[in-house]
């Protein structure tokens, strides 16, 4: 019995012991004293690096479809979405929605998630789908229900022919949407032409409703006057 004792307050003391935490963004320790890391022993991001991706939450339309924004997509979140996409730095999948997650939670509560393809040569190279990872902390079903036929990055292509990609989204498993309030989820906004072609697949599909999350949008020209 004394030995069962001793074992147990041995873990309790173990779990007692303040664990170190890092800041996933900049790497340092986060001893800082906000009032959102004092409360949450598990958060990632220090309050510097928070302030640094100035969250605006912008709502705006695809044609009828309501959508949002978390955040501009300025030189900051540029970055850290090539150093996550474009260096294959898994760590950084939750840096994104980590601080908002309660709200989005019941936000989108009851959507299917329903994440915009990728470019399949990079999701092979990279070992991920950048977009799935990013909205997996969403804890919502997600469905993979529209597929890339092409895989032309889009940033590669001019203007025009952005605006001209009928061949290059189709959808799949679209049975599965029937009914359903659907959540379309990408990580940056930009001309709109990706994400029009989208929605216009998914409502083949006759789901109860369709709505936009996006991890970033290019700032409009009127913003930044």
């Amino acid at each position: 019995m004394a030995k069962n004792l001793l074992e147990k307050l041995k873990e309790q003391s173990i779990a007692l012991t303040p664990v170190t935490r890092y800041c996933k963004i900049c790497f340092k320790e986060i001893n800082d004293h906000s009032l959102y890391n004092s409360f949450n022993p598990k958060s990632i991001i220090c309050e510097n690096c928070f302030r640094e991706l100035k969250a605006k939450f912008k709502s705006f339309r695809a044609g009828s479809i309501k959508c949002l924004s978390i955040y501009d997509y300025d030189e900051t979140i540029k970055k850290l979405l090539y150093t996550f996409k474009g260096c294959y730095d898994y760590e950084l999948k939750d840096v994104f929605l980590s601080r908002y997650l309660t709200y989005l939670k019941l936000l989108y509560r009851g959507y299917v998630v329903v994440p915009v393809p990728s470019n399949k040569i990079d999701d092979i190279k990279r070992g991920f789908n950048h977009v799935v990872e990013i909205y997996k902390s969403l804890g919502l079903p997600m469905v993979d229900a529209l597929i890339k036929v092409k895989n032309e990055k889009q940033s590669s292509k001019s203007k025009k022919n952005r605006l001209n990609i009928d061949t290059v989204i189709v959808g799949q498993n679209l049975e599965k949407l029937y009914g359903k309030k659907v959540l379309i989820a990408d990580d940056v906004y930009t001309t709109g032409a990706t994400m029009h072609k989208a929605i216009s697949v998914i409502k083949e599909a006759s789901p109860k409703q369709i709505k936009v999350l996006v991890i970033a949008k290019t700032i409009d020209l009127k913003e930044r006057k």
